[in-house]
């Protein structure tokens, strides 16, 4: 169970910051939006594991606690490689809302990896989720959130893939998206409350978490 739970922290502390982000901005998330975020997340592992399932029994070129371990670590070293080199900057501290729901707008699409440069584009900067600039996130429009926060979830998946079936591996999934949706209720509520500072001096912490994960399997 402890387990669990770091799996659900790690992987859902992204939704933290997205949450306290659109606090500053006053983009609201309803109930059926954060449900529909949480139903990306439950899909994109559940098909995960169903992958990391299928290529173990296919493939044994190590052993699968092994190959979980390698992904879990991977994914780990990277956040923390990528928390790291993240600049605090002190003006996205103070942002200018002058009516509700508007946004200093940037251009929506910015292809850095072509297909998936949208979805990282949203994971970079959430308020770009706001297609409409309603200032209320859409159902649709949560479709593309979730696919975003979705992306290290998938990267767990396999790793939970290679040493659990869906069965065992499903409360661990239910966790994850309950634990993502509360993470983003609770960074809206207490937006200002927590200066951005200390948010990126932490944001070391899911990548250590998988990395301790995956250093448990190897023992």
């Amino acid at each position: 169970m402890g387990i669990a739970i770091m799996f659900a922290i790690a992987l859902s502390l992204d939704g933290f910051g997205v949450g306290m982000s659109y606090g500053l901005r006053r983009i609201r998330i309803p109930w059926a939006s954060m449900l529909m975020i949480a139903f990306c997340t439950v899909v994109a592992m559940s098909l995960a594991v169903l992958f990391g399932g299928w290529f173990v029994q296919w493939v044994q070129f190590l052993p699968p606690n092994m190959l979980g371990a390698i992904i879990l670590l991977s994914l780990g070293i990277y956040q923390v490689v990528r928390a790291l080199s993240q600049k605090y900057d002190p003006e996205e501290e103070a942002i200018e809302v002058s009516t509700f729901g508007a946004v200093a707008r940037v251009p929506v699409i910015k292809f850095q990896f072509e297909i998936l440069g949208i979805v990282i584009q949203v994971l970079r900067y959430p308020e770009q989720a706001d297609l409409d600039g309603s200032g209320i996130i859409t159902i649709k429009e949560s479709a593309l959130l979730g696919t975003a926060l979705s992306l290290d979830a998938f990267a767990s998946g396999l790793a939970i893939g290679f040493s659990s079936g869906i069965i065992h591996s499903f409360p661990v999934i239910l966790l994850v998206a309950l634990t993502q949706v509360l993470m983003l209720r609770i960074g809206q509520v207490v937006t200002g409350l927590v200066p951005r500072a200390i948010l990126t001096r932490i944001g070391f912490l899911p990548g250590t978490l998988l990395i301790l994960i995956g250093l448990g399997k190897l023992i």
